[in-house]
Order: C-alpha cells, then sequence, then structure tokens
C-alpha cells in the first residue's frame, strides 16, 4: 500500500509509534542516544531528515530491527527509493 506521506514523515511516525510502545518519553530516548528531546521531537514530526548511523542506534534502543523498519516505512514508499537512488 502506497503512503500518501513523505518519507520522512513515515519515519518519524514509525519511530514516534516505536517509542510510544516501549513506554518511553521523548527525554528518555533523547538522553539514551545523547540526543535532545527537542531534536527527537523534530525526527517524529518528519521535521528533519535522521542519519542513518542515528537511526541504527534509534532502532535497537527502540527494540526494533531493519527488517520491522524496512517493512513499516521503506516498502510503501518503493517508487520514491527508486527516484531517489536515480539522483545519486
Amino acid at each position: 500500500m502506497k503512503s500518501k506521506n513523505s518519507l520522512r514523515i513515515d519515519i518519524g511516525l514509525f519511530l514516534r509509534k516505536s517509542r510510544i510502545n516501549k513506554s518511553l518519553t521523548g527525554l528518555e530516548l533523547g538522553k539514551l542516544l545523547n540526543v535532545s528531546q527537542q531534536q527527537i521531537s523534530r525526527y517524529e514530526r518528519g521535521e528533519t531528515g535522521i542519519s542513518i548511523e542515528l537511526l541504527d542506534l534509534m532502532l535497537k534502543a527502540l527494540d526494533k530491527n531493519w527488517v520491522d523498519f524496512f517493512f513499516s516505512v521503506i516498502a510503501n514508499h518503493a517508487d520514491e527509493v527508486y527516484k531517489l537512488k536515480m539522483f545519486e
């Protein structure tokens, strides 16, 4: 199913849902990752892009893996990801 949201917004929604399911506040997750609560909020709202390294750390802190992430987010954006790849 194709998402109408941008990839960045869907990444943020996935992170927010995962954080809430783990019963963490933005402040608590920020402390685990040495990132401010405000920055966590920006990632979750899709306002700021996230580096692959920080995303990997966030997935681990949230007890998620790349397979969870791929099938929850990336698979819904196959066309968008393909277009991004074409501009490398």
